[in-house]
């Protein structure tokens, strides 16, 4: 994985921690300056998780021959396990400890649904967000990998084109189906293609050129964009874009970001972080609520906790379910063919 895109991870899994904890603890209604800047810029997290979704899955099957079913099982390895530990365990939250954490409910049937990734009214009236409520954006990744894996069928020359028609084409139709399919109606899903057009341009080197000096200029107009369309609200035109040109910033100056170890790290276990953070502030909150826990010792310890939570998740689950995935691609090619 690349530093630079490690170092995003990191960026945009602890912008969304803060934008949930102004949104869990305070309702949005800090007014300085920089609980404002998160309160209505801290989900953008989001879009620039998904430009580098896409742009990481291209990576990924470009650099070398990947059939559809390494790519799926891989794929599986990588969402399924953590997605499912920590839906899990809010679930057990929710029936254990009702009304500790916000803006989710718990039926059997909903639970079901959030674990295969089918999206389903929330018991809480929230719309179509799952269990663990940030999992809406991974009801759009896995659609995004279906088509991906629909696309590895075709010969080479062909999966870019089937990719992006095969994704305006599900946003297009599957809403028309009406009920639940309406949830892929978002434009969102683009950022993915976004990403996907970055990875084919770094591939054939278009970045390596880019100096840091213009590198900053870059990040600087992106940001400048970003503020000035406001709130976020997920537009792939408004903040997709932006995001595109900060993954751009970032990989074009590859050669400069190393030695960063801490923050690779933070890269590492960001898929976990994301899913963690919403039940440890809900129940920091409650701790909070229920002595005399000053608030800034409820920050520090929410922030060290999901930390923690999220080193123990990635080396625990995800690490060790990744490497199982590939060593059974190793025992695969070792084995002979059928026949022989």
């Amino acid at each position: 994985m690349l530093n630079s895109i490690q170092i995003l991870r990191a960026i945009a899994a602890w912008i969304v921690v803060f934008h949930h904890y102004m949104q869990i603890t305070y309702n949005f209604k800090l007014m300085d300056p920089l609980s404002v800047a998160l309160q209505r810029y801290g989900a953008i997290g989001v879009d620039l998780f998904f430009v580098i979704s896409g742009f990481v899955i291209y990576l990924s099957v470009s650099r070398k021959p990947v059939t559809p079913l390494e790519f799926a099982k891989h794929r599986i390895a990588r969402v399924v396990p953590a997605y499912w530990l920590f839906t899990s365990i809010t679930a057990a939250l929710l029936i254990c400890l009702p009304g500790v954490i916000p803006f989710t409910g718990f039926e059997p049937l909903f639970f079901l649904k959030s674990i295969f990734f089918i999206p389903a009214l929330n018991p809480s009236g929230i719309e179509y967000f799952p269990v663990v409520t940030v999992g809406w954006t991974l009801n759009y990744e896995m659609m995004f990998y279906g088509v991906f894996f629909a696309s590895l069928f075709l010969p080479g020359k062909y999966r870019i084109a089937a990719l992006f028609l095969g994704i305006l084409a599900l946003r297009k139709l599957l809403p028309e189906l009406g009920g639940a399919f309406e949830f892929y109606k978002h434009k969102i899903v683009y950022e993915f293609l976004f990403g996907v057009t970055v990875g084919i341009l770094h591939q054939r080197g278009t970045f390596n050129s880019i100096r840091p000096w213009v590198a900053l200029a870059l990040l600087a107009t992106a940001l400048f964009v970003i503020a000035r369309f406001g709130e976020a609200t997920h537009n792939p035109f408004k903040w997709g874009i932006p995001c595109a040109l900060i993954v751009i910033c970032a990989i074009s100056q590859e050669r400069l970001l190393h030695n960063m170890t801490w923050l690779n790290a933070l890269g590492n276990w960001s898929y976990s972080t994301y899913l963690c953070h919403i039940p440890i502030l809900s129940l920091m909150l409650e701790l909070q609520n229920n002595t005399d826990l000053p608030p800034t010792a409820t920050l520090i310890g929410s922030l060290a906790l999901i930390a923690l939570v999220s080193a123990i998740s990635f080396n625990l689950v995800e690490k060790p379910v990744a490497r199982l995935a590939k060593r059974t691609d190793r025992r695969q090619t070792d084995s002979p063919a059928l026949g022989n």
